[in-house]
């Protein structure tokens, strides 16, 4: 019987405890409410470019929370293009090159070597042959590439990229980047006025909005 009330005891010193964490987080202040409409699962969605210095900067970090996260929480990337370079056509290829290395088991060299390419060699994408051999040298057929990049499946998530980004920016929450949005919901707000800066913390808040 007093193992019972222990148990019991316990348990509620937990829900207890969980709704006392899940308490410490307040919206417009460690998040914002961006979208009434919600992901049918919970996801972790970056608008970022690799155009962008704090976007490259980012990638250290996102290596360290993100294998924090729950396991049901999808960690997406999306890229925009307001970033870096004006002209249309180029961005649109960055867009299709993110789009091209996500199907790829090289997914995540292929992003490191992109960020790469343009923050420590200084060197430009003005062609697809500048992309192509970027994917060449992480292992990725060259015929292999064309095709996939050409691909229906590969166009159809770089526009809904695009689609994405107006939709956020339509809301107020994409007004630089990097960004970071839970379930379509929920946008992050990162940095030292939050106080949410450290990669256990960003994994907290994450992962309490993706199950909220």
């Amino acid at each position: 019987m007093i193992k019972l009330v222990k148990i019991g005891l316990f348990a509620v010193l937990l829900s207890f405890a969980a709704s006392s964490f899940g308490a410490t987080y307040e919206e417009g202040v460690h998040y914002d409410v961006v979208s009434e409409r919600a992901t049918k699962k919970p996801e972790i969605k970056e608008f970022f470019s690799f155009y962008c210095p704090a976007c490259n900067n980012m990638e250290a970090l996102i290596t360290e929370f993100k294998p924090t996260l729950d396991k049901n929480i999808k960690f997406k990337k999306s890229h925009v293009d307001f970033v870096g370079v004006g002209d249309p056509e180029n961005q649109k290829m960055m867009s299709q090159a993110l789009a091209t290395a996500e199907v790829l088991p090289q997914k995540d060299k292929i992003i490191a070597a992109i960020f790469n390419h343009v923050h420590v060699k200084r060197a430009r994408f003005n062609e697809l042959a500048d992309v192509r051999d970027v994917f060449v040298a992480q292992g990725v057929d060259s015929e292999k590439f064309d095709k996939l990049f050409k691909s229906f499946s590969v166009r159809t998530l770089s526009s809904r990229m695009k689609r994405d980004q107006e939709y956020f920016k339509e809301k107020g929450a994409l007004r630089g980047v990097p960004t970071f949005i839970v379930n379509g919901k929920y946008k992050l707000n990162l940095g030292k006025e939050s106080g949410i800066t450290a990669p256990k913390d960003i994994s907290a808040l994450i992962n309490y909005l993706a199950n909220k």
